[in-house]
């Protein structure tokens, strides 16, 4: 009788080990995804406050005469890196901040073409230099520059 007992007893030793490891298994699976979920989640709204910036860029250029110093009064912490570009600093949270504190950088570049301003718009992260977005603008002047 005793024989039938210890027979029973591993048999369910053996189904529990393997209904843990199944569990632990698919516990593996799930916190996967999730971390990809959140990566991906992470991603899309960094992809979504460089479009917006780029955005910004442009409708202030079309906004205005199209002139870098016009653009320039919009953005009085940007710096101006030589003639036709300059760059804004933002925080993780994509506040304009200093140099020190940033964490993207949005470079922009105007180049006059005859009437037409082109602006080349580029929103990097710093820590990898990984470009996020790029926009290409253009504005008619009415008059030939350049």
């Amino acid at each position: 009788m005793n024989k039938y007992l210890k027979s029973k007893t591993s048999l369910f030793l053996m189904e529990l080990i393997i209904t843990i490891l199944l569990f632990a298994a698919c516990g593996a699976i799930c916190v996967r995804v999730f971390v990809n979920a959140h990566v991906m989640t992470r991603e899309t709204v960094e992809l979504n406050e460089a479009v917006s910036i780029a955005q910004g860029f442009a409708e202030v250029m079309r906004g205005t005469d199209g002139d870098i110093g016009s653009v320039l009064e919009q953005y009085p912490s940007a710096v101006s890196g030589g003639e036709g570009f300059f760059e804004v600093f933002y925080d993780e949270d994509f506040e304009v901040c200093s140099y020190q504190d940033a964490a993207y950088v949005g470079d922009v570049t105007m180049t006059p073409n005859g009437a037409i301003q082109n602006m080349e718009v580029r929103i990097v992260r710093l820590k990898d230099y990984k470009e996020i977005y790029t926009l290409n603008a253009t504005k008619y002047m009415n008059r030939t520059k350049g």
